[in-house]
């Protein structure tokens, strides 16, 4: 058994570096290790490959390079994507990247979404209920719209992403602050008691405002975004 344990932990080793083996052309081991560091590239790339365009083949491999020789603390491989991720907002070569985050959450965004276990639940629009964000889609304030490539330009939006349960991919829609803001109400207070304060804080006619807000509202029902606080 010790025998086995050390031949796995310096076939490890192996992969996690780029020592020179003997005889490299015919040599097993400098094939596993092309194998397994090729793939792990590739997989990384295609999770994130907004990120790998902007940085450029040679900086993201090098980035994957040196990440595989830390070595990720999950097997996992939704794990070890977020974990390089975490690599990449310490990494002192990307301090500079003032988008980094957003486009970080973006991108993983949509492999967490694709990776996660949750029901079809559908609910109705119904003005004295509260309403909570739903386990298949995730929203953030951002700070550069990643997702249109637009990198040196301050925006004040937000992004939702959520999981088409027909379709089985994630799609994203950028969405006002008004609707962030809406969404966060809906987790202290009835749909009716939020579009009442944010009449007031907007200075906005309620009728008016309870017409935009249904059909917002009915549409983020249907497309699963929004669920009763009632429902799993």
């Amino acid at each position: 058994m010790k025998t086995e344990t050390a031949v796995m932990e310096r076939f490890v080793q192996i992969i996690q570096n780029n020592e020179e083996l003997s005889n490299p052309l015919h040599n097993r081991l400098q094939v596993y290790r092309d194998m397994v560091q090729y793939r792990f590239v590739e997989t990384i790339e295609n999770i994130y490959p907004i990120l790998s365009s902007q940085l450029g083949p040679k900086m993201m491999h090098d980035l994957i390079r040196e990440f595989i020789s830390i070595g990720a603390k999950n097997p996992l491989i939704v794990k070890m994507a977020e974990e390089f991720g975490d690599f990449l907002r310490h990494h002192a070569k990307l301090k500079s990247i003032l988008y980094l985050e957003d486009l970080l959450w973006f991108e993983y965004g949509e492999l967490e979404l694709l990776s996660r276990s949750f029901k079809d639940a559908q609910t109705r629009f119904d003005w004295n209920k509260q309403y909570k964000l739903s386990s298949s889609s995730l929203v953030r304030n951002v700070s550069y719209r990643v997702h249109s490539s637009e990198f040196d330009s301050l925006c004040t939006s937000s992004l939702l992403l959520y999981y088409h349960f027909d379709e089985e991919r994630v799609y994203f829609e950028e969405i006002t602050f008004f609707a962030q803001q809406l969404i966060d109400m809906l987790e202290k207070m009835t749909l009716e008691h939020s579009v009442i304060e944010l009449a007031q804080i907007y200075e906005l006619d309620v009728e008016i405002l309870r017409e935009s807000v249904e059909k917002l509202v009915t549409k983020w029902c249907n497309q699963r975004v929004l669920i009763k606080f009632t429902e799993v």
